[in-house]
């Protein structure tokens, strides 16, 4: 069978068991060793790989998730690395959805601060490489953080450059995807752990009116202009903050500070909001 036929095979197994929710059918996907014939061609491999680490993830195996990748990872072309181990970094992030307790969220976000160092040291330098870093920190930041590790998580961030996002480019929804994909978890972090300067230097990245940020209205105020205009303009930011959103339970014991925001921007309580960053975050 030539490579492109197992591929295809493999993609109609994985679908039919998706969609029928067929454990048994994803399973078999799973099952499958024909997968090792495609290592010789990277765009089929990496793809099933990836597909197989998302089906043990459905599990709740995050281990076998995070061994499909690490087979793959090598397959990457030189500026596809930090890509590809950024997904790998955020298939940990399921741990959240299984309330398995703690010390196995310390144990996946450990795992994926790991990758998160590899996909940084291949990081390609280009004219977003700024961006991209903050990127990865975001979410090295958040799984430090997660994991306990609070005055690393702000450490992580000694070296960006919080450069505004350019206009155009902020326009451009195919443009800088990754940063906006990955950026409610920075805020969390900024949140959670009470700093201002950070807090204010992320929101200057994705700020399209400096002004804003500058007048002396309340926090929040400026805080949720911000953001409002963020979701307004870029769908996969206010994709990932209500994927936040939906596990904050799960976040209550290790990010309360960050728990309570969340709370109260689901009760829509502007008066406790303002409330809230006046005694949290103000200089």
């Amino acid at each position: 069978m030539t490579e492109e036929k197992i591929y295809k095979s493999l993609i109609e197994t994985y679908n039919k068991g998706i969609e029928a929710k067929d454990p048994k059918m994803i399973r078999e996907f799973l099952g499958d060793k024909s997968v090792d014939e495609l290592s010789a061609m990277p765009q089929y491999y990496l793809e099933i790989l990836q597909l197989r680490a998302g089906a043990f993830s459905l599990f709740g195996e995050l281990i076998e998730a995070g061994e499909e990748y690490r087979k793959g990872y090598n397959s990457c072309s030189k500026n596809g690395k930090w890509v590809y181990g950024l997904n790998w970094a955020l298939q940990y992030m399921a741990e959240f959805s299984f309330k398995r307790g703690d010390e196995k969220i310390h144990e996946a976000m450990t795992k994926g601060v790991e990758v998160l160092n590899q996909a940084i040291l291949d990081l390609p330098e280009d004219k977003y490489h700024g961006f991209y870093y903050l990127s990865l920190i975001n979410v090295k930041a958040f799984m430090l953080m997660a994991s306990g590790e609070k005055e690393e998580a702000i450490k992580a961030y000694s070296d960006c450059k919080f450069t505004p996002v350019p206009i155009p480019e902020y326009n451009d929804k195919e443009s800088l995807q990754i940063l906006f994909a990955n950026y409610t978890k920075g805020i969390a972090v900024a949140i959670e752990l009470k700093d201002y300067d950070l807090l204010m230097n992320l929101l200057k990245v994705i700020s399209v009116d400096d002004q804003i940020l500058q007048s002396e209205g309340m926090l929040f105020r400026l805080f949720y202009e911000t953001l409002v205009s963020a979701f307004d303009m870029r769908a996969e930011f206010i994709t990932e903050f209500n994927a936040m959103f939906k596990i904050k339970e799960a976040l209550e014991s290790l990010t309360p500070n960050f728990s309570k925001f969340l709370s109260l921007i689901g009760e829509q309580d502007f008066d406790k909001l303002d409330l809230f960053f006046q005694e949290n975050y103000q200089r």
